[in-house]
């Protein structure tokens, strides 16, 4: 009989410790810090980058640390991301951009283009959310757009494995005047 309780014992510390070691996230989205850079270029050669290391003092070269804690909830640990867009824009303006994700010691590694196009989802006045977005994905993953093309939010979703900087560059409208462009992104 003692051996019994013994054993129910040790299986509600296993579960205690196993319920201790699940985290709940309550993620939400914060700003990814968006740079213009023009043309698509060498991202290390273009921001002064070191190995792995964020430049130093420019928020506009800052990218976002996975690792530090963010917005009105806690996620230390980020297994994957969801970008959502908005801009100044008209229906159908677009915006093209390159998705990085950089690890420590390791250089900026470019994981997607992205052309964000705005439809009739009105955020606020003159503020539109990107209802479509075309990914050229170049990650070992896949990064997918998904509820696209039909004037909602479009959400992009990718993992982010290893990496511990996010960085995001904004190369020019392609149709249009899109101004104030922000991406978000969530972590869960």
């Amino acid at each position: 009989m003692k051996k019994r309780w013994i054993i129910v014992a040790v299986c509600i510390v296993l579960f205690v410790m196993g319920a201790a070691t699940l985290t709940t996230r309550t993620a939400s989205y914060t700003n990814l810090v968006v740079s213009a850079a023009g043309a698509e270029t060498d991202l290390v050669a273009a921001s002064g980058y070191n190995v792995g290391v964020p430049a130093p003092g420019t928020t506009a070269l800052e990218p976002k640390d996975l690792l530090k804690k963010f917005g009105a909830g806690k996620d230390s640990y980020a297994n994957a991301i969801e970008l959502i867009c908005y801009a100044t824009a008209s229906d159908n303006n677009t915006t093209e951009m390159s998705l990085y994700g950089i690890s420590d010691g390791g250089p900026p590694l470019r994981m997607a283009g992205l052309v964000y196009i705005f439809g009739t989802a009105i955020r606020s006045s003159g503020v539109r959310w990107a209802d479509t977005c075309t990914v050229t994905d170049v990650h070992g993953k896949t990064i997918a757009a998904s509820d696209s093309g039909n004037d909602r939010v479009v959400k992009v979703n990718f993992d982010v494995s290893g990496y511990r900087y996010l960085y995001m560059i904004v190369h020019g409208t392609a149709t249009g005047a899109a101004t104030a462009i922000t991406v978000q992104m969530r972590p869960y």
